[in-house]
């Protein structure tokens, strides 16, 4: 279903844009159209590449421990009650592990923060295998 998008903008920026887009046989819904899906696919291609580093760092962290089986089953269980009901307190939990270990902490770390689907990246990586494109 289609929906309309009501926007504000000055009269002579209005009629600016609809000239340039005349003089270029460009319709200006068509313009605001593809500008918005190349705004969403950027922004898309930004949480993936930041979902990937968040999971190499959960997976650093984990070589830190030793391994998957060295890391502390009561901080990843910790870990995941926070990631369904706080991301403050995922993030600050990271930060005091990383801080516990005398581990310098990635700046990735604090997009844990920014939502489930980020912390659950990094705790992924953090219990997960080897990224198929690690260093």
């Amino acid at each position: 279903m289609d929906t309309n998008l009501h926007i504000r903008l000055s009269k002579d920026l209005k009629e600016s844009f609809q000239h340039a887009a005349k003089e270029n046989n460009k319709d200006t819904s068509s313009l605001v159209r593809e500008w918005i899906i190349s705004y969403v696919t950027e922004h898309e291609k930004a949480n993936e590449a930041t979902a990937a580093d968040l999971y190499l760092a959960g997976y650093e962290l984990q070589q830190a421990f030793g391994g998957r089986e060295q890391v502390n089953k009561e901080l990843a269980k910790q870990l995941q009650e926070h990631s369904l009901t706080n991301q403050k307190e995922f993030t600050q939990l990271i930060l005091s592990t990383y801080l516990d270990l005398d581990l310098t902490i990635p700046s990735i770390v604090s997009k844990t923060s920014q939502g489930y689907a980020f912390s659950q990246m990094f705790l992924l990586g953090l219990l997960g295998d080897k990224p198929k494109d690690a260093r």
